[in-house]
């Protein structure tokens, strides 16, 4: 037998499952950035929100337990009916990101962002809306004028219900398929739960 011939062919067939998982991946993330873009309907100024996200990162790892998730969605069902400010993260008034924000903080996440745009870098993003599952945060954009590509967020309540707060209703539970409006501004949820 002849080892050396051997060795030579593990290699290659290391070196071809290497390469060929590499592509995969690459395939993979290429697909989920051409989805995204594809939801910015060719719009330069939103197409370049988005190439400024990408060179911050995402799709970095941030696991919570499963088992505060439902912990986090009652503190966030609790700020039901408070009005909408930007900015605000109190039972006076909060916007969307500050309800997620204090829905983590009171369940003891304290390392999590405050802005809607940098907690979209963390967690396994979900493009489509029919894959969400409880307790993944739902991202939208061009909600109102800002420089930054992704403008809102919710926590998904499942059956295609989530929490968040907007001006209009304050925090409330929305319709994330509603055609006239959210279904348009959804871009990816992102999953922190496990």
């Amino acid at each position: 037998m002849d080892f050396k011939k051997i060795n030579i062919k593990k290699y290659k067939n290391l070196r071809f499952f290497l390469v060929l998982t590499v592509v995969v991946v690459l395939l993979i993330y290429e697909s989920k950035e051409s989805k995204l873009i594809s939801k910015l309907d060719n719009n330069p100024e939103l197409i370049q929100k988005f190439n400024d996200f990408k060179e911050g990162g995402y799709e970095k790892s941030f696991n919570l337990s499963k088992e505060i998730l439902e912990s986090v969605i009652d503190s966030a069902k609790l700020y039901i009916g408070v009005p909408n400010k930007v900015g605000g993260i109190s039972r006076d008034s909060i916007d969307a990101s500050g309800l997620i924000y204090v829905s983590l903080k009171s369940n003891s996440v304290a390392n999590f962002p405050r802005i809607a745009q940098d907690m979209a870098r963390y967690g396994d993003i979900i493009t489509d809306a029919e894959d969400l599952k409880r307790g993944d945060l739902v991202f939208f954009f061009n909600t109102y004028e800002i420089n930054r590509l992704i403008t809102s967020v919710g926590i998904y309540l499942g059956d295609g219900k989530f929490l968040n707060s907007s001006s209009k209703e304050g925090v409330s539970i929305s319709d994330i398929n509603d055609p006239f409006y959210w279904k348009q501004k959804f871009i990816f949820g992102t999953r922190i739960f496990y």
